[in-house]
């Protein structure tokens, strides 16, 4: 039977100069927001990296400096760069992730950190407002005029994407090329024609290239055509495409997408330009995936050149490295995330009025009166999958991951929106009050608005409660630091800050100590030499992820011990400011660790004994110390005194059974023999 076509599923379309001018206004303001963030906000964790990938993608080739994401978004926020001299740092040599920050850091730092990196997040910006208009288009395509400014005001207020629209990462770009393609195929599946089919493909291929989760884009699209035509048997809409259409453009999208992904490779397996490889190298750093079947899939792409290698690589290494970080969840840091760190994230971070309306949303979606099954088919399936993918991840390390859920969610809000009010038209006041409330939110959680979290939960005060890592502090407070430090009398300080290492929180002019932290060990940015004296006196600083153990996580965190203790003050939502004399030895016992670790690479033994007794003085509970000290005793023939300090290291109460596995499997090794 057709579908009979009334005033609720034919809404107009057409836009009045209000529509356009309160759309207008909403777009700037959300603009204007971004960038006030982009100005104010030092250097988050992931972007030097990503900035600094993008500029040698472009000028050199190099796709496997930073293969942790696809070039495309990279490459457009690096525009700005290719109009100057850029000083290069020169190549490690490390591990890919550690010659990634290490070389970062020394990017910026060469180049000037604000002259380099504003003009970035300024493209940055620019993609959040296209975001932003596409909302629009999108909504007053599928539902009318009035769902598409409520759906682009709701959006334009989301403190989330206010508060990650301005930096050089991939979530926001990500969320646009997400959108893009399934609106694109939506138009192509209303009136189907051979333009419409290469703008969906274009749209599809640039998902491909923005983040790899848009390697799911086909097989969502596959979904959605098949839900779509088995609606269409039993409603008829006419001029809709057949479903040999649909399948004809899905091949033709996904034969675009892989044309894509190798032009922007440059038509190149190989990930590095002549002279330069992969560290790990490819075959060896594929052949950690798990499971088997999936190391067999990538392996046997890789070795008949389905895809370029950088592509291959960064596709394994999302796999590889996810369960590799620990996240913090209601107080406790774990190996991997809980199943639940994403539905109570969304549930923490989101708006309440978005909540609200949501809730609302699904329970109109599914009642026969709104005849909107082909847009609630689109606007539901790419969220409701990507929701389900992050919440069965073992990667926990920001509600940033969900952001390409909420663009369609929005539409779909509006849609429902302008249907209840077409049937009630008093409750545009309730809408409009939520719109405020919205607004309200949003602007009562600045400044710090990336640690958002909604009024149930205590608002952005509390967000450090339940989650850390960039739900609260990406190493993005420096400048407010250093404002704070000016207006006290701060000397002499001490800083453990989350993102020493990626950044130098000096390079700010923070003239603060070094405290040892494990990204700055791990980078090996230099810090304060305590000597044998672990007492420190004045103001000393701690990020939130230092704290919270996403730093270091479990029970071998120095600093976890300040979540109990009062601030002072708090700056900028993610560092607390702590004054007064404080006993650091566990800390202080960090560097000692670390530096028996260099000695004993390079077979100093001696050294690395006196390095890790030097740690053991500071901290006797120290498993890490006293396995070392073991390895310097057998080496010597000792193994009576090395058992011993193996069996220290055993019952140590410092000893983490979460996070220190391989180190306990070793020792019981060493025990035995």
């Amino acid at each position: 039977m057709p579908l009979v076509a009334d005033s609720r599923s034919d809404p107009k379309r057409s836009l009045s100069w209000i529509h356009v001018l309160v759309a207008a206004l909403g777009v700037l303001v959300l603009f204007g927001s971004c960038v006030y963030n982009a100005k104010h906000d030092s250097v988050s964790w992931d972007e030097s990296q990503h900035l600094y990938s993008g500029w040698l993608s472009w000028e050199r080739g190099d796709f496997g400096y930073n293969p942790e994401v696809p070039p495309l978004l990279k490459m457009w926020d690096a525009i700005p760069l290719l109009r100057r001299t850029i000083a290069a740092p020169a190549y490690t040599g490390d591990d890919f992730k550690k010659e990634g920050f290490v070389l970062g850091q020394r990017f910026l730092a060469a180049n000037g950190i604000d002259r380099t990196l504003i003009p970035a997040r300024m493209m940055a910006c620019g993609l959040t407002l296209l975001l932003a208009v596409l909302v629009f288009c999108c909504a007053n395509e599928m539902f009318g005029a009035d769902a598409a400014l409520f759906a682009l005001l709701l959006f334009c207020f989301d403190p989330n994407f206010t508060a990650h629209g301005g930096f050089v990462t991939t979530d926001v770009g990500a969320s646009l090329t997400m959108l893009a393609a399934i609106y694109a195929f939506y138009r192509y599946v209303e009136r189907p024609s051979a333009s419409r089919m290469v703008i969906a493909g274009f749209a599809v291929a640039l998902t491909m290239t923005a983040k790899f989760t848009g390697v799911f884009i086909v097989p969502l699209l596959c979904v959605i055509a098949v839900v779509d035509g088995r609606g269409l048997r039993r409603e008829r809409k006419a001029g809709s495409a057949t479903a040999m259409q649909m399948a004809t453009a899905l091949a033709a999208a996904f034969a675009i997408g892989v044309g894509w992904i190798w032009a922007i490779y440059h038509f190149r397996f190989a990930a590095r330009p002549a002279g330069l490889a992969l560290n790990p190298a490819n075959d060896v750093y594929l052949r950690r995936l798990e499971p088997p079947v999936s190391r067999g899939a990538i392996l046997t792409a890789s070795h008949f050149h389905l895809l370029p290698e950088a592509y291959i690589y960064g596709l394994a290494d999302t796999k590889i490295s996810s369960g590799s970080l620990p996240s913090y969840f209601f107080g406790r840091t774990y190996a991997g995330a809980p199943h639940l760190y994403f539905p109570m994230a969304l549930l923490i971070k989101s708006t309440l009025p978005f909540l609200l309306l949501l809730g609302m949303t699904i329970v109109f979606a599914f009642r026969r009166s709104w005849r909107r099954r082909r847009e609630i088919a689109f606007l539901t399936i790419p969220p409701g999958f990507l929701f389900l993918l992050c919440s069965s991840s073992s990667l926990g390390i920001g509600y940033r991951h969900l952001l390409p859920i909420l663009p369609p969610l929005y539409i779909l809000i509006g849609g429902c929106a302008a249907f209840l009010v077409s049937e009630r038209p008093k409750l545009a006041y309730v809408f409009g009050a939520l719109l405020l409330w919205q607004a309200v939110t949003t602007e009562a959680a600045r400044p710090g608005l990336l640690a958002y979290a909604n009024e149930a939960w205590g608002g952005p005060a509390k967000t450090h409660l339940y989650l850390s890592d960039s739900n609260v502090d990406w190493g993005q407070q420096l400048k407010y630091v250093k404002q704070y430090l000016g207006g006290h009398d701060s000397q002499p300080c001490y800083f453990a800050y989350f993102g020493q290492g990626p950044v130098d929180f000096r390079d700010y002019g923070v003239r603060c100590h070094v405290l040892p932290t494990g990204s700055a060990l791990w980078t090996g940015q230099p810090v304060m030499r305590f000597g044998d004296n672990p007492f420190v006196s004045g103001t000393l600083l701690i990020s939130d992820g230092v704290v919270a153990g996403a730093d270091i996580p479990g029970k071998r965190n120095p600093y976890a011990r300040f979540a109990a203790v009062k601030p002072v003050a708090v700056v900028d939502r993610g560092v607390y400011v702590y004054q007064g004399r404080f006993d650091l030895s566990k800390a202080a016992a960090l560097e000692y660790v670390h530096a028996a670790e260099e000695a004993a690479a390079q077979h100093d033994d001696d050294l690395a004994r006196r390095d890790a007794d030097a740690a053991i003085q500071l901290d006797g509970d120290d498993p890490e110390a006293h396995a070392i000290l073991g390895d310097m005793l057998a080496a010597r023939g000792n193994t009576v005194a090395a058992t011993r300090e193996y069996g220290a290291a055993l019952a140590s109460p410092e000893l983490d059974r979460t996070f220190q596995k391989e180190l306990i499997t070793q020792l019981r090794l060493k025990v035995k023999h």
